[in-house]
């Protein structure tokens, strides 16, 4: 995505060239060759002349080269990501909606750990994958992908400690040392190891003091004092006074019930001590201790030369907060990362460049630096979104302009299209695109007709999710497509359910048509559950109208109400909206009623039919017509004299 516009411009010398560079096969096109886009991300590489004369074009190369985005969400194992985190999106919506008339800073901080809960039942997944896999590409890939969730995890829970979490007194370093210790747990198992067997003379594992200098820089002071004690000399002067020292370190609490200035008198104070123990050489003989006195009074070269041990600067980024300014507050920690950065410098990570922007409090950059994570814009579209609405992120562009809010529905928009072009996932990729009106739904509008639909269940979930978002025109659009595959396939039921459900008066006046004719070449008409309960549905159009009560006529044949039958059937024919075609059907469908034991037709009925029956002399010939002729007039004949008697009765 190019973010240009949004402000977010490459800084610190960064190129901004993400092309790509695609090498075709070998004689893969001889000479010219097109590029065609298709649906989504993908596009087609097809060989083309560039003959424009009307002389037969030589035979060119039927060879299509397809290329596409490889999606990493799209992967099996990580469709659960993707579902789990949308169901949080739509949550942080609504209390991003109910934030507007109150607080809810809390419930950002519960959906932010909801996020990377999810992140981190993701990365255990991929773990146990990992460790099952025997394919080597396969396990390579799924490390990798640990890899980006790891850094993925990594920077959201700091963001959420410095930009999310309401910290109390803005003293930041407890939630620090927290976030070293998980993220980067160097010696923790080793020092369990060693506490568990609690025996002296532990130094003589080779990790042993290593182990004893990482637990005093992750600010573990008691797991230090521990190890110390089993040393062999643990009982000597020089060890007593480190422990003295460990164990007489002020630690601040915002509810100890004193004050940050009288903190920093203390803790001045008790680093004036332990330089003094330091300076008088006391712990000449121990090289180790001596590190240690030197690492917690914050000399610089001590962190230098154990820089080296770790292999990132992070792991001693807590212990240089703890040990120089235990007090710092969030927008003082970028003096501390730039500090831990320069101890050793080589070639820096992403993952470097994300932290130590973070520290800054440049979101600017930190933004920046996610969209070139390979996930597809997962992380920066949901790490927009949560600081969005908590009012913490604020991007101009190079005229000074907030576009905070047009970043993050670009971002959404963005991630929402690409889940769009999914056969499972289009309608995750709906709800995001609908949390951004009015484009997203505009949007929403074009990829969703765009949808391949081909079978009635998918069609009624895309109609369902059309009219959840109000895209009436795309339900009925889709419910037309389906009224026109089903026509072509001569499913003249089905053609009609969907006529119906699209109110489309067209569709439905075709798929009627094709019942009757239907009707008339085998005698069987389909679909007479639908019809006799289409409802409103009917007046789409006349033959569709006529179609539901010619089966309403049929029904009541069934059933042996002849008498309504019979009347149905004359409204049918002096209704005159019958097609041509159906015309000797309808006048043929007399007989049986003319010839019954008891007339049901009236004689005006009678007169009726003899009408239509001499004006559409053409759709009924020869012995038919004959028939129809004697039947009508014997029936006129014995309604006359059931009309006459009636009469005599009535006048006596």
């Amino acid at each position: 995505m190019n973010t240009s516009n949004f402000g977010l411009e490459p800084l610190r010398g960064k190129s901004s060239d993400t092309a790509k560079t695609f090498i075709l096969p070998d004689k893969c096109v001889s000479k010219h060759f097109g590029c065609a886009w298709g649906p989504g991300n993908k596009f087609t590489i097809y060989p083309r002349s560039q003959t424009v004369n009307k002389a037969t074009p030589k035979a060119l190369d039927n060879r299509l080269f397809n290329v596409r985005q490889d999606v990493l969400l799209f992967t099996p194992i990580l469709r659960k990501l993707v579902n789990e985190s949308n169901g949080t999106f739509l949550s942080l919506q609504k209390v991003a909606e109910a934030a507007k008339t109150n607080d809810n800073q809390v419930e950002f901080l519960k959906l932010s750990r909801q996020f990377r809960s999810i992140i981190r039942v993701c990365i255990e997944g991929l773990q146990e994958a990992a460790s099952k896999e025997q394919d080597g590409v396969a396990k390579n890939s799924l490390q990798s992908y640990i890899t980006i969730f790891y850094s993925i995890e990594c920077i959201w829970h700091l963001c959420e400690i410095l930009f999310i979490d309401n910290i109390p007194g803005d003293i930041v370093l407890p939630y620090l040392l927290e976030w070293v210790r998980f993220h980067f747990p160097c010696h923790e198992q080793t020092a369990a190891g060693l506490l568990e067997a609690c025996e002296r003379g532990s130094e003589e594992n080779a990790e042993y003091w290593d182990t004893v200098v990482g637990m005093v820089v992750q600010g573990r002071v008691d797991v230090a004092r521990a190890l110390l004690k089993l040393h062999s000399a643990g009982e000597s002067n020089e060890f007593k006074l480190v422990d003295n020292s460990l164990r007489s370190m002020p630690v601040y609490s915002v509810y100890g019930g004193i004050s940050t200035g009288e903190f920093t008198i203390s803790w001045k104070h008790w680093q004036a001590e332990c330089r003094s123990k330091l300076s008088s050489r006391v712990l000449a003989s121990q090289p180790n201790l001596e590190l240690i006195m030197r690492i917690i009074i914050g000399d610089y070269t001590a962190f230098e030369s154990i820089r080296s041990k770790y292999s990132s600067w992070f792991d001693i980024l807590g212990g240089w907060v703890l040990f120089t300014a235990p007090w710092s507050r969030r927008h003082e920690l970028g003096a501390a990362a730039a500090a831990c950065a320069g101890m050793a410098p080589a070639n820096r990570s992403h993952l470097d460049d994300m932290v130590r922007a973070l520290l800054e409090g440049d979101l600017h950059q930190v933004i920046h630096e996610i969209q070139q994570i390979s996930d597809n814009g997962w992380f920066a579209t949901h790490l927009t979104d949560i600081l969005f609405h908590c009012g913490k992120l604020k991007v101009l562009d190079k005229h000074q302009t907030n576009v905070t809010s047009r970043l993050r529905d670009s971002l959404i928009l963005e991630y929402g299209s690409l889940l769009m072009e999914h056969k499972s996932l289009w309608s995750v990729g709906l709800s995001y695109l609908a949390s951004c009106p009015p484009e997203g739904l505009r949007r929403a509008e074009l990829l969703l007709e765009r949808i391949p639909v081909d079978t009635d269940a998918k069609a009624m979930r895309v109609i369902a999710e059309a009219k959840k978002h109000g895209l009436s025109s795309v339900a009925s659009q889709v419910s037309r497509c389906r009224c026109a595959q089903a026509a072509a396939r001569a499913r003249a039921g089905g053609a009609l359910c969907w006529a119906g459900r699209a109110r489309w008066a067209a569709g439905a006046a075709r798929a009627a048509r094709a019942c009757l004719t239907h009707y008339a070449a085998r005698a069987e008409l389909p679909a007479q559950d639908l019809l006799l309960t289409a409802g409103s549905s009917m007046l789409l159009s006349d033959t569709l109208l006529f179609l539901g009560k010619y089966c309403d006529f049929h029904r009541l044949y069934k059933s042996r109400e002849f008498k309504k039958a019979a009347q149905l059937l004359v409204s049918l024919i002096t209704s005159k909206i019958a097609p041509e075609y159906f015309w000797e059907t309808l006048l043929l469908d007399t007989l049986p009623l003319l010839e019954s034991d008891e007339p049901v037709f009236t004689s005006n009925d009678t007169y009726e039919i003899m009408l239509c029956l001499e004006l559409r002399s053409s759709s009924l010939e020869g012995e038919k017509a004959d028939l129809m002729r004697l039947a009508l007039a014997r029936n006129l004949a014995r309604t006359a004299l059931a009309e006459g008697d009636g009469a005599d009765e009535g006048g006596q």
